[in-house]
């Protein structure tokens, strides 16, 4: 049992040992400098941008996006806005205290 305890601890700590080794970082190229006396970085950025753009060709129709209007009835009469306005007003001076 001490000897298998033994092997998991010493290939355990080998193990990490393999895997902490320093990283070599590669050098980034030095930047040059041109006739003008401005610093050029040699170090070419590539950055696409056409998995941003949006599918051409593609219409969406605005009556996809706008409701009818003639769905909804609104009744608003004499009564309903006081009955409301009183509610609003009761629940506002309660708040208010």
């Amino acid at each position: 049992m001490k000897k298998v305890l033994f092997l998991l601890i010493a290939l355990s700590t080998f193990s990490v040992a393999l895997l902490a080794q320093q990283a070599n970082p590669q050098p980034a190229p030095e930047p040059t400098i041109n006739a003008e006396g401005v610093i050029v970085d040699t170090e070419v950025i590539e950055i696409r941008v056409d998995a941003m753009a949006p599918v051409s060709g593609f219409y969406k129709n605005k009556s996809d996006t706008f409701f009818v209007t003639g769905k909804y009835r609104f009744i608003l009469n004499e009564e309903i806005v006081q009955e409301n306005s009183e509610i609003l007003l009761n629940k506002w001076l309660k708040e208010s205290k």
